[in-house]
């Protein structure tokens, strides 16, 4: 039912967010033609993208201990998810316009992580266009970890998110777009 999403364009935008220091994770997939995703096809694009983001953690602890031995005695922390503990909140119209719009919180998060980046408005309209995020095409979205002020209870689910509960901040959605047959995820937690 999902197919992750492989196209030249989308491993050179991945590429060139991460070496601009772009902290958002994210997966596109595409679904059949007579799929109508509901909570499970969401908590398995999340699955998808953290089997993602735990394949990106392996090859830089290989790279690190490849630079020196020693890394190689380094405890990791587990990163396995708990996702039957995820329970996920749905945006309403004004939220989901608020979250492709240049002036709302992901766009300054996105260019603005606690390292901060080269990135621009149309980085991120390009990378909103990558997702298939289009608050008029009736879309679907899921929040997966609320506010880490208000709700830190609700990203307890993986560790992934401690970091980032610090400082900047977390990002954990699903983005269903019916017209283009996508969904998608997103992640983020950083700290300074």
């Amino acid at each position: 039912m999902l197919q992750p999403m492989q196209s030249q364009r989308l491993d050179e935008l991945r590429t060139r967010l991460e070496e601009a220091g772009c902290v958002f994770d994210f997966v596109v997939s595409t679904l059949d033609p007579t799929a109508t995703p509901g909570e499970a096809e969401h908590r398995q694009v999340l699955q998808i993208l953290f089997e993602l983001i735990e394949e990106l953690a392996r090859l830089g602890r290989l790279e690190l201990i490849a630079q020196d031995s020693r890394f190689a005695k380094q405890r990791w922390p587990d990163l396995t998810p708990d996702f039957a503990q995820a329970r996920p909140t749905a945006f309403n119209l004004i939220e989901l316009h608020e979250l492709a719009s240049e002036d709302g919180l992901l766009c300054r998060n996105f260019r603005d992580p606690p390292y901060g980046t080269p990135l621009h408005v149309a980085d991120f309209r390009e990378w909103l266009q990558m997702l298939r995020l289009y608050p008029e095409e009736g879309m679907q979205v899921l929040d997966w970890v609320g506010n880490a002020d208000t709700e830190p209870q609700r990203s307890t689910w993986r560790s992934y998110f401690d970091d980032g509960k610090e400082l900047w901040g977390i990002w954990c959605l699903t983005l269903y777009n019916p017209r283009r047959r996508t969904l998608s995820a997103l992640a983020a937690s950083a700290t300074d």
